[in-house]
């Protein structure tokens, strides 16, 4: 049988244990060490007498315990953990065990975990909540638009890849964020990364992250890609098309292990993520040209969601005005309104810019425009240079308006359908009676 002795002077831990009355009846040699003092020499002692500061009185007249008391002493850090021993129900002694950080070894690395989960959560809170959009927000008043949101709503609810294509400015992310914010991953952050605006290798250790001193410059205790940031969340990568040909390869890999391994490391990470990917370009052509990989195409594209551009949904070109100007409006601290006829003009344009240079347009006009109106002449050149004078001239403008007004309800019912429930739904949304409704269509 091992003695009690041999097995409390195996241990790094300093033990020490004394009388109802404070008095010193055993020490291990590491407690001995720490203290200066052999047992022999102190045995019997007041605790106090030999250290003023301890905390044993305390406990011993308290009877509770007292733990993980951080001391520093002589140069030592270390914590105490004191409690008091009964027997019976009356107060025997007390017993003090003393952990010395220097030798706790699985403390300090506990301790740099933590530091390293609370850096890399920082960094994730830091993308937390950068949404701002919801399917509320989108315009979708023309058939076209109206479709496109009913899909993105389907494929919210599931995991699956979604690629969305269309022209510059059309609104891309706008429709990634509602997506993300339609699903169950909503309450996890939404990371946002441009492919064109940083080369390979950068983008290489943004999207997975590097360990520390993988490089030249790169931080000491490494950080997280945003595949570990956007963790449960989802990842957009904008202009996918513009990856990096090699990266491509590590990406592909990416979704179909769901794993990463940062820059320099050698260990490999479990991700739960959604990817969503936009371009403006013929990925198809892409691929003719060996710029893109057909494989990474068919695993981005589970579900491709494709943007009409702002003149194949020309219902919406009026709304959108009306919506951006109340914003412009609350920014400037002005009530601005438009007039009709510039209206009409906005709505004959063909957007090649789509709703940001509608957007764009609109910025403008607002500086230029007198009264807080903007008219025909508050409009920039390269809107009134593509305005065919004789289109509008040829029809008054009451007239344009009215069948403006019957197009749209047409495309509104073949859309919902043509029963009185279905024209009620249709009146409802469009803000007007279901007489009204009725008395367009009917309109000759």
């Amino acid at each position: 049988m091992i003695k009690f002795e041999t097995i409390l002077n195996a241990m790094d831990e300093g033990v020490l244990i004394v009388n109802e009355e404070n008095k010193i009846v055993y020490f291990n040699n590491a407690y001995g060490d720490f203290i200066g003092h052999p047992l022999e020499e102190v045995k019997g002692l007041i605790l106090t007498e030999i250290r003023p500061g301890a905390r044993m009185p305390q406990v011993l007249k308290t009877g509770k315990p007292m733990e993980v008391v951080f001391r520093e002493e002589k140069g030592e850090e270390y914590f105490a953990n004191i409690y008091p021993i009964f027997e019976n129900g009356k107060l025997k002694g007390g017993i003090s065990t003393v952990t010395f950080l220097k030798n706790a070894k699985f403390i300090m690395d506990t301790l740099k975990e933590l530091e390293k989960k609370q850096s890399d959560l920082k960094e994730r809170m830091r993308h937390t909540n950068g949404t701002r959009y919801e399917f509320q927000d989108i315009i979708c008043q023309s058939s076209a638009s109206i479709k496109c949101v009913e899909a993105a709503k389907k494929i919210a609810q599931s995991d699956i890849s979604v690629l969305i294509d269309g022209e510059s400015g059309c609104g891309k992310e706008l429709y990634a964020q509602s997506i993300h914010n339609e699903s169950l991953r909503k309450e996890n952050p939404f990371v946002a990364i441009n492919c064109a605006a940083l080369n390979g290798n950068i983008l290489e250790s943004e999207l997975f992250g590097y360990e520390g001193g993988s490089f030249t410059g790169a931080n000491k205790n490494g950080k997280p890609g945003i595949f570990e940031i956007a963790e449960r969340g989802t990842i957009f990568l904008d202009e996918v098309s513009e990856l990096d040909y090699n990266l491509q390869a590590k990406l592909l890999r990416v979704i179909q292990e769901r794993k990463i391994r940062r820059v320099g490391g050698t260990s490999e990470i479990d991700i739960d993520v959604r990817i969503i990917c936009a371009c403006n370009v013929d990925l198809m052509k892409y691929i003719e040209d060996k710029k893109f990989r057909k494989d990474l195409y068919y695993r981005i594209s589970t579900f491709p969601l494709h943007l009409p551009p702002l003149r194949e949904r020309r219902e919406d070109i009026i709304p959108l005005v009306e919506k951006h100007l109340k914003v412009l409006g609350i920014q400037q601290k002005r009530n601005l309104s438009i007039s009709e006829e510039a209206k009409m003009i906005l709505y004959k344009y063909d957007w090649p810019g789509n709703v940001r240079e509608l957007n764009n347009v609109l910025e403008y006009s607002t500086v230029v425009c007198h009264d807080n109106e903007i008219g025909v002449s508050s409009l920039p050149p390269s809107v009134l240079a593509d305005w065919n004078k004789s289109d509008y001239h040829f029809k008054p403008l009451a007239e344009a308006v009215r069948l403006f007004e019957k197009e749209q309800i047409k495309k509104a019912v073949e859309l919902y359908g043509g029963t009185v429930e279905d024209k009620k739904y249709i009146a409802e949304k469009l803000g007007i009676s279901l007489a009204t409704l009725y008395n367009k269509l009917n309109d000759q």
